[in-house]
C-alpha cells in the first residue's frame, strides 16, 4: 500500500544516495507516460537533455529536493532561481523535473506546499514552473493548487503552458 496524505513526510536537500530513488522515480513516470499516452518526457531524449550528472550537480548545490516517507523517496524536484525560458524576477523560484510516485497519495500536494514554504522563507513571492499544454489533467492539478497559466513555452518538440502562483505577504509583527 502506498503512503497516504498526512503521513510522516520529510522534505529535505537531497544527498548523493537519494540519487538512484530518483533516477527510478523518473524512470517509472515516463514508463507511465507511455502507457496513457502523455506526451511529455517520454517523447523528448529526456535523459539527453536531463543527464544524471544535471541531478548530481543540483544535489551538490542543494537545489534537488526530495520528499520522504518510510517507505524512501516519493517525491522530487530541481529548485532553480533563474529561467531562461521566463523574464527574469528575483523574487521567484522556479520548480523543474517534478516527479512523484503513483502510489504516494498526496505526496505531491505535500511537495507543492514544503516548496512553497520554502520559497517563502528565501524571501521569494512568485513560484513558477510549466506543465506539458495537452496535459489536462496536471494542468487542471495546478490550477486548482493557485497556478495560473501566464503564457507558453515552447522547446523543440515540447509545448508548455507556463504556470506561476503568487505567494502571500507575511506582516511583520513589530
Amino acid at each position: 500500500m502506498g503512503s497516504v496524505c498526512g503521513g510522516e513526510y520529510r522534505f529535505l536537500p537531497a544527498e548523493r544516495s537519494d540519487a538512484e530513488a530518483v533516477f527510478a522515480l523518473i524512470r517509472k513516470r515516463i514508463q507511465w507516460m507511455d502507457e496513457i499516452g502523455i506526451r511529455q518526457w517520454n517523447v523528448e531524449d529526456y535523459w539527453e537533455v536531463f543527464p544524471e550528472s544535471y541531478y548530481h550537480a543540483a544535489i551538490a548545490e542543494k537545489r534537488l529536493y526530495v520528499l520522504k516517507d518510510s517507505e524512501g523517496t516519493v517525491a522530487a524536484g530541481v529548485l532553480a532561481f533563474q529561467d531562461r525560458g521566463w523574464e527574469e524576477r528575483e523574487d521567484a523560484v522556479y520548480l523543474h523535473n517534478f516527479v512523484t510516485a503513483r502510489n504516494a497519495r498526496g505526496a505531491g500536494d505535500r511537495f507543492l506546499e514544503e516548496w512553497e514554504a520554502l520559497a517563502g522563507s528565501l524571501g521569494k513571492r512568485v513560484l513558477r514552473l510549466d506543465c506539458a499544454e495537452d496535459n489536462e489533467r496536471l494542468n487542471r492539478y495546478y490550477e486548482k493548487r493557485g497556478f495560473r497559466a501566464v503564457g507558453r513555452v515552447e522547446d523543440k518538440d515540447y509545448t508548455g503552458t507556463r504556470r506561476e502562483k503568487l505567494l502571500e505577504q507575511k506582516e511583520a509583527i513589530l
